[in-house]
């Protein structure tokens, strides 16, 4: 189990949720729209002066890091793991361990309680979202939190099970 990357994947999803987060926030604030109902007219302005620029040059920059390490850690899990290798882009989600009975199960359990936990926030985030008034980016960041508790319900599901098989 040590060095098993699927254990930390969620933890690295997270790391790169946050980025995005972030990424979508500072776009938010260089964005300005327009929309008019009078006269068919729609003004759209990108304006990334000074600072702005500045931090989403170095904010693209660091989630560029962020992928090429996340690439470089795969590839020494994949080395290290023949077995158990991972793809950069697939849509089986990661998490999904199949090693044995065991794994299939703890794994069918924490993607049971992701279910749950969208069962509940997503209708809650609509009913938000009806009555406040969010900006498009307030409601993309809001999914994106919501991503974020997926992948921690699934890794503090999986750690409580890796912390019982090592006692």
């Amino acid at each position: 189990m040590k060095g098993d990357m699927r254990y930390t994947y969620p933890l690295w999803q997270m790391g790169f949720i946050l980025l995005l987060i972030a990424l979508t926030t500072i776009i938010g604030l260089a964005l300005d729209y327009e929309l008019s109902n009078g006269k068919e007219s729609f003004l759209f302005e990108f304006s990334l002066e000074g600072a702005g620029f500045w931090s989403l040059a170095a904010w693209l920059a660091v989630l560029v890091i962020y992928l090429l390490l996340f690439g470089w850690k795969m590839h020494l899990h994949n080395k290290r793991n023949p077995s158990r290798q991972m793809k950069f882009m697939t849509l089986k989600p990661q998490e999904y361990m199949e090693d044995d009975e065991l794994f299939e199960e703890v794994t069918r359990r924490a993607t049971q309680k992701v279910y749950s936990y969208f069962t509940v926030a997503l209708p809650f985030l609509a009913s938000f979202f009806l009555i406040l008034p969010i900006g498009k980016f307030g409601m993309l960041n809001a999914l994106l939190l919501l991503a974020i508790g997926q992948y921690f319900i699934y890794y503090r599901t999986m750690r409580g099970y890796v912390k019982e098989d090592t006692e």
